[in-house]
């Protein structure tokens, strides 16, 4: 009997294995991911579990990579794939103009194919792959096992009609249907501070919309919610647990009632046959993943204190280095934003510390009076970790440690880091037209972002 199954793994990750080759997408099996904030909310799987699965498959193996965060691109699960796997691995990353996975992964000795944006890639006489860049650096992807197509958006805000009708247009280019659909079902970043529950809760929403509007426009034969299995393991974030969507709120969303019969949850260990299984054979596993995840969601396991305290001497010395690193590599264009008024200082309350700064591209470092308004308010080891990472920003917002003072405090913070995820992404002035888009592009999503808030709030 012909091999055409799929696995899942845990959170993101699960594993598509055929009679020719074995494709495992996003692997993040134990510990915490962005600065100790997330926790996986199934802890029972290992690396080196799955490791030794990949070892004795005998099959050709593939590991794609959606994007850089680390509960998709896990540097832990890369240092013990490269010490303890025996065989023969190809990793598979999209083309990208920084080329720092693919840079990464070549320096540490592993086999890379960059993927380019469209062009299907042949991973065995029956598995093949065709990625799709999405905005800040995620990808989605079309995956066909034998005659079955699995179509995984990860964490890609796919959100509209026009969103939709666009993947859908790029998939019908390759495969007749959608046989099954990965999408995540849970927000995964700061939504408000405390007590802001009308917020956390449109967030919520939103993401059961977001399905509803993907399904009603892709119509997949199954549809499997996945890449939010995890909960905010910080006393800093904990919050945020509170009105977070569960299986179970997805499963009974009024919303998503229409499609509820199709709509199929998984756990670590589930198996499926792409030959045969449907919605309804898979009914019963779906019931007991339900009821798995309850259980965990009941049994989160000790949440982080607080990091110790950082000294406002080494703060500052990392942002003017950043500041210098930054103003470099982008040749002086974080200045004039800011003279444009696209970036304004940022002041932030360091609160273990009971002071307040300002942070300047163009008038660097200033220690304000404490009690002075700010627009965010951060611990200084977070502040810390903001300045010294390429990714400082990027992880900071997906964690959640941190408040700000008021609605457009969060558009400040954001904006004032701009020059950071540009240089993550490799934008800069040897690129000029790619980045003026770049600049438009991030213009264009700040409105939209607005109107969405707005449109949340009033749904």
């Amino acid at each position: 009997m012909r091999l055409n199954q799929l696995s899942f793994v845990n959170h993101a990750s699960f594993i598509v294995e055929n009679d020719s080759a074995l494709l495992l997408v996003d692997p993040w099996l134990e510990g915490s991911a962005f600065n100790n904030g997330w926790n996986l909310l199934d802890q029972s799987t290992s690396s080196e579990a799955l490791i030794g699965r990949l070892n004795k498959s005998g099959l050709p193996v593939f590991i794609w990579f959606s994007h850089e965060h680390p509960d998709h691109f896990s540097v832990p699960f890369l240092r013990k794939f490269k010490d303890q796997f025996r065989g023969i691995a190809t990793f598979l990353f999209q083309h990208t103009l920084d080329k720092r996975v693919a840079g990464f992964l070549r320096k540490n000795g592993l086999d890379v194919r960059e993927c380019r944006a469209g062009v299907p890639v042949v991973l065995g006489p029956e598995l093949r792959i065709t990625v799709h860049p999405f905005s800040d650096g995620d990808s989605w992807c079309l995956i066909q096992s034998g005659e079955r197509s699995i179509l995984n958006l990860n964490d890609c805000v796919i959100a509209t009609e026009q969103q939709c009708r666009e993947v859908k247009a790029k998939v019908a280019a390759a495969a007749p249907r959608i046989d099954y659909l990965f999408t995540q079902f849970g927000y995964a970043s700061w939504v408000g501070n405390p007590g802001q529950l009308a917020e956390h809760r449109a967030a919520a929403r939103e993401k059961i919309q977001r399905i509803a509007q993907q399904v009603a426009c892709l119509r997949p034969k199954v549809t499997v919610p996945f890449a939010s299995f995890v909960y905010f393991s910080s006393e800093e974030n904990a919050y945020l647990n509170e009105a977070q969507n569960t299986p179970q709120d997805i499963a009974l969303a009024p919303e998503l009632g229409k499609w509820a019969p199709s709509i199929r949850f998984l756990r670590p260990g589930s198996r499926l046959d792409l030959e045969t299984d449907s919605a309804a054979s898979l009914t019963r596993e779906h019931e007991h993943a339900l009821v798995h995840w309850q259980g965990l969601l009941g049994q989160r396991g000790k949440l982080l204190p607080p990091a110790q305290q950082v000294p406002l001497s080494e703060i500052r010395s990392a942002f003017m280095k950043y500041r210098a690193q930054v103003g470099q590599t982008l040749h002086g264009l974080p200045r004039l934003l800011e003279s444009a008024r696209r970036i304004e200082p940022l002041v932030l309350y360091l609160s273990d510390l009971r002071l307040t700064v300002e942070v300047s591209y163009r008038h660097g470092w200033k220690v304000l009076q404490a009690d002075a308004p700010y627009a965010v308010s951060i611990t200084s080891s977070d502040a810390l970790f903001l300045f010294k990472n390429e990714y400082g920003y990027d992880t900071t917002q997906v964690n959640g440690r941190f408040r700000v003072s008021r609605q457009s405090a969060l558009g400040v913070f954001r904006r004032f880091f701009l020059p950071q995820r540009m240089t993550k992404n490799g934008y800069d002035r040897k690129r000029p037209l790619v980045m003026a888009r770049y600049l438009a592009r991030s213009a264009i999503a700040r409105a939209g972002r607005g109107l969405q808030a707005k449109l949340r709030l009033t749904g």
